[in-house]
């Protein structure tokens, strides 16, 4: 048939090119229930059993808000070949075709619950080498386990690469490396110091930076910050947009919509180009609603109040200080040295829009570093006051210690906060654990297709390290 030969080119092409992957644009919007099984024998118990992909496919089509077109492309493409494997190839892409990220979903503030990590025990396990138990079996134990376990349960389902790190006590104690910088050039596996895309993990380093500038006396959490923004993009800001503030803005309280065409479907060209839609457009103000707009934003706002880049002054306010360097707000197709390739779909630009909101590249080890400098009970760099930092660990409406969107960082109850970060084929989650450790983990590749199961995942290769138990 004529729409047959189309279809395997595009089979052949997304497989080439690793891009049978969903697509989310930003955080996952819930907690999906671990799958069950038994690790193979050769991996390190505990290992993250296979997804069914089958089963997200379906998912996807009834979820999916053009479904009438999108069961009509899947009828069209499982029929395009007589073969049980072309078939399943061919709704792979589909799959991947649906589960594009046309919408931002909100971030997920539920984690397992807390059992007790072993500091002394991970402290001593040695951080490389083969790390083999004693009795025999050929089993890693300590970090070897650690990374083995990872590797098993991460270097799968189209993921081309992974890395880690840990920091206990306000000090790295391991970071790894897994997999390859860029499969489809046959280049080097990936190294820790690598960086990945981080998505809006991004949305801490603005908000450190611009309360850095409230600390400092020179604008106020409260004060009205619209025409500010609106002067510097030289655009008339709606009346509600006058009223903006920062407290609103870090908070997702602005009232801003998703403004998802802009972000992610090319109806913008760049931050700025996004933000002058929203700021004339206007914002609603009132109650919690999760949008890339208001830190987009407030990264236009640092640079109305600094006079300077964005990215200069989150250096000179907090990365530079934390001694970290190498992080950039990446473009969407340039990978340059020392930089993960995430496969990415022909024709997108979110990587220029988003800015502050999700535009940043990183190492776990870099994310673990700026996460542990809003812990005033570890040592180094402390970029905020710890007044400050209670702020933006208590959500919006909430009281400290319950779970929800504080002001950058999400809140998961219990004393634990950090953030997670989704773009197509991007997965990033960083966690201060509120026992002293802190772990951070990146992924180029489709899964988990819901991000927060990273912590699932830590959580299991800790248990197979025997660092937590109980």
């Amino acid at each position: 048939m004529w729409w047959t030969k189309p279809w395997r080119c595009v089979v052949a092409f997304c497989a080439a090119a690793l891009t049978v992957a969903a697509c989310a644009d930003t955080d996952p919007t819930s907690q999906t229930p671990p799958s069950t099984g038994e690790p193979q024998a050769s991996i390190p118990a505990m290992a993250e059993p296979p997804i069914e992909r089958a089963n997200e496919t379906t998912a996807a089509v009834d979820s999916n808000p053009a479904s009438a077109t999108d069961d009509a492309l899947v009828a069209l493409v499982v029929v395009a070949d007589d073969t049980e494997t072309q078939a399943t190839t061919t709704t792979s892409v589909v799959d991947a075709m649906l589960l594009e990220g046309f919408e931002t979903d909100e971030p997920t503030f539920e984690v397992e619950p807390l059992r007790p990590f072993e500091v002394e025990v991970a402290e001593d396990a040695p951080p490389s080498g083969p790390g083999l138990d004693d009795a025999g079996s050929g089993q890693p134990t300590g970090w070897a386990a650690f990374d083995a376990n990872l590797d098993a349960a991460l270097l799968r389902n189209g993921n081309s690469a992974a890395s880690v790190a840990v920091l206990i006590g306000g000090d790295v104690v391991h970071a790894r490396g897994l997999g390859q910088r860029s499969p489809q050039f046959n280049m080097d596996i990936t190294d820790p110091q690598d960086r990945f895309r981080i998505a809006s993990i991004s949305k801490t380093i603005t908000a450190i930076t611009l309360l850095q500038l409230v600390e400092e006396g020179i604008v106020g959490l409260d004060e009205e910050v619209g025409q500010r923004v609106a002067n510097h993009l030289g655009v008339t800001p709606s009346n509600g947009v006058r009223r903006l503030t920062i407290r609103q803005l870090l908070g997702h309280t602005s009232g801003f919509s998703k403004y998802d065409y802009e972000f992610f479907r090319a109806g913008a060209d760049s931050c700025d180009d996004a933000a002058r839609i929203g700021v004339q457009r206007g914002a609603g103000g009132g109650g919690y609603n999760y949008s890339n707009m208001n830190y987009c934003v407030a990264g236009v706002l640092i640079e109305a109040i600094t006079g300077r880049s964005y990215v200069s002054a989150a250096y000179e306010h907090v990365l530079t200080p934390l001694g970290l360097s190498g992080l950039r707000l990446a473009n969407t197709f340039d990978p340059g040295p020392q930089e993960v390739l995430h496969a990415t779909s022909e024709g997108r630009n979110y990587m220029e829009t988003l800015g502050a909101a999700g535009s940043w590249i990183a190492t776990p080890s870099d994310l673990v570093t700026i996460l542990d400098s809003l812990d005033h009970s570890t040592p180094g760099f402390k970029p905020l006051e710890p007044e400050t930092v209670l702020l933006m660990k208590t959500p919006t409406g909430a009281e400290y210690g319950q779970p929800g969107y504080g002001l950058g960082v999400v809140s998961y109850g219990g004393g634990r906060f950090g953030h997670t970060g989704t773009i197509e084929n991007t997965h990033a989650m960083v966690l201060n654990r509120g026992d002293g450790v802190t772990w951070a983990v990146t992924v180029a590749g489709p899964y988990p297709d819901n991000t927060p199961r990273l912590e699932l995942i830590i959580n299991r290769a800790f248990e197979a390290a025997g660092f937590i138990s109980g």
